[in-house]
């Protein structure tokens, strides 16, 4: 059985891969604003905590909250990921807060680690031999020559943010990195208090995310966006834009369901959007030629049964734009929107396959929901 499903306005728009760029310290080639005194203290202040905490410190907990991460392609083989952190409402939320993103290539990290130890055992023992020989120059020397030699750490992406007022309990951002596997640390501190006996409020969240390589010849899909609330812009949306908001695709902006098993109600509409990534181009028009089918099952009686289906959507010479260019950059975005009123209320599973009709090769992504009354 097909149901009638609105593909999405945007999935025929030429999208074109962007870098994501953000904040003073963020990697990007603008020059970083100017900073005051007032300002400096703050980042000393940040980056101390940040500092202590990857020294083997315990980190604040005033603040207690989660990140959701998402993957997309970027530019310079680097995987875009957006994430949405959460914050715990009953721990108090930041105020005029300096936020610090670090994260870090475990592997690099191991090796840092190493050296650092390596340097530090050095250190002691020039220390040492300069303290018991006072008026030997080159052992003064030897030790100071040694201070100035101290490794430093590679950080994979940096990212600080002055003034975050988090009154709804979440902050969306962004960083960019090359697939590996990363320790993501990120810490957020109220303000220095004018009262040098107290203690600033700040809470400092340390995960792992995988991030896998999306540049090769497989055929692959970003993270799958399921939500029931999204928003037509009404103009194009620019660059920072984008930056500021992430989850932008053409001009619609989505609020992504966090839940692993969302909920919807049968009066919502379902948005499903995502990326196609690596597409084979097609011999005669050097474009792709792709069919999406979007297959619900659902659960009855503790099994699982096909429910419906929608018409698949065609990604081929036909649908997209007359100047769709893979190699240019631009981008394939899959995606529909339905409405839920004649699902009964249950347990469903939505399964995307993603046909490559040129290479053969086929991607399946499944996504989880459940329709209440």
């Amino acid at each position: 059985m097909h149901t009638r499903s609105r593909v999405l306005a945007f999935s025929i728009l030429v999208i074109t891969l962007s870098f994501f760029s953000v904040g003073a310290f963020a990697q990007d080639k603008k020059a970083p604003a100017k900073i005051d005194k007032a300002q400096q203290a703050e980042i000393n202040a940040t980056l101390k905590i940040m500092d202590d905490v990857m020294a083997g410190q315990p980190g604040p907990t005033d603040f207690s909250f989660t990140i959701t991460p998402h993957l997309m392609k970027s530019r310079d083989n680097k995987v875009l990921v957006p994430f949405i952190v959460t914050f715990d409402k009953t721990k108090g939320l930041p105020a005029n807060a300096t936020s610090y993103l670090r994260v870090v290539n475990k592997a690099n990290l191991a090796e840092t680690m190493k050296k650092t130890a390596e340097h530090k055992a050095a250190m002691d023992k020039a220390a040492n031999m300069a303290r018991l020989d006072p008026d030997n120059a080159e052992a003064q020397e030897a030790e100071q020559k040694l201070r100035a030699q101290a490794p430093k750490v590679e950080y994979a992406f940096e990212d600080l943010r002055f003034s975050q007022t988090l009154t709804t309990g979440a902050a969306v951002g962004a960083l960019a990195v090359p697939a590996g596997e990363y320790e993501v640390y990120l810490v957020y501190k109220d303000p220095i208090p004018k009262d040098k006996k107290a203690t600033a409020k700040a809470g400092l969240l340390k995960t792992t995310i995988t991030v896998p390589n999306l540049f090769t010849d497989e055929l692959a899909t970003s993270t799958i966006f399921v939500t029931n609330l999204s928003e037509q812009l009404k103009t194009q949306p620019t660059a920072d834009d984008v930056a500021r908001y992430p989850y932008i695709f053409g001009t619609m902006k989505i609020t992504p369901v966090l839940d692993a098993t969302p909920k919807f109600a049968k009066k919502d509409e379902l948005s499903i959007v995502f990326y196609i990534y690596n597409p084979a181009p097609d011999k005669t028009s050097g474009r792709p030629n792709l069919t999406v089918d979007y297959n619900f099952y659902r659960k009855d009686n503790g099994a699982e049964k096909f429910f419906n289906r929608t018409e698949p959507q065609q990604l081929n010479e036909k649908t997209l734009p007359p100047n769709f260019d893979v190699k240019a950059g631009h981008q394939l975005l899959g995606g529909m929107g339905l409405p839920l009123t004649s699902f009964p209320e249950g347990e469903y599973r939505l399964e995307i396959k993603v046909t490559d009709k040129t290479s053969g090769k086929v991607k399946v992504e499944n996504s989880a929901f459940t329709i209440v009354g």
